[in-house]
């Protein structure tokens, strides 16, 4: 990132979680603020809707989102938050295998913090090595450690134990940064399959890929708005 990016002003939360700080003390009391927000927020009405339609399947989430709300909405079991939570720290090294519950530390942060700066003694370190410690988020340190490899394994596990039945994978609100977790995955699983098919929603995208043929199809719209008629359909749906 430029010098020129830090001049501009922060549009979206998650911009300011890659800005370029002049020191420690001001990047933490953004990450602290930041963080609060996102555990203390309620699950949003899209992942209920979405828990009232897919809740008595057999089903799995992969999640590319590090906001909690997937883990406040789904049960560990049935989840895989690939890209990482908030909700945790890790050491930045990584000198351990060790992820760390966030809240204690945002806690002493935001009740020592003076103007838009924590106190320096403050700042989250690695109990091992005394290193900062850093949000649990895919960047060039990101722990794959033991807590992620379950949980990809809990994933690749029900991939594979349901290769051989209908499957309905679902790609909701997918961007185009990481392809390579979900979308590609998803395009491959449905070609292979025998009884796959692909339902993509997104709302600046609305084709499916054209070798995928009848197997696969694309909706553009807003995520949120067709989970909430999709959920009012199915409960006040008349009987035949």
């Amino acid at each position: 990132m430029g010098t020129e990016h830090q001049s501009k002003v922060v549009k979206r939360l998650f911009d300011g979680f890659y800005h370029l700080y002049p020191s420690l003390e001001q990047q933490w009391a953004y990450y602290a603020r930041y963080i609060d927000f996102m555990l203390r927020e309620l699950a949003s009405q899209p992942y209920l809707d979405l828990r009232s339609l897919i809740g008595h399947k057999d089903y799995f989430i992969l999640s590319t989102n590090v906001d909690t709300q997937a883990k406040k909405t789904f049960p560990d079991e049935r989840t895989c938050n690939y890209q990482g939570s908030f909700a945790h720290l890790q050491c930045k090294q990584p000198c351990c295998d060790e992820l760390f519950d966030a809240s204690p530390y945002v806690e002493r942060m935001l009740a020592g913090m003076a103007g838009f700066e924590v106190l320096s003694e403050d700042i989250p370190r690695c109990p091992h090595c005394s290193w900062q410690l850093v949000p649990w988020v895919r960047d060039d340190t990101f722990l794959q450690g033991a807590a992620w490899r379950e949980s990809l394994g809990r994933y690749e596990r029900f991939v594979c134990e349901h290769s051989d039945r209908r499957v309905l994978l679902l790609e909701l609100g997918v961007g185009e940064m990481t392809p390579g977790i979900i979308t590609l995955p998803f395009w491959s699983m449905t070609a292979k399959l025998p009884d796959a098919h692909l339902l993509s929603v997104n709302i600046s995208n609305g084709s499916a890929p054209l070798q995928l043929g009848s197997k696969a199809e694309a909706i553009q719209a807003d995520l949120g708005a067709l989970l909430s008629a999709a959920r009012t359909a199915k409960v006040f749906k008349p009987p035949c």
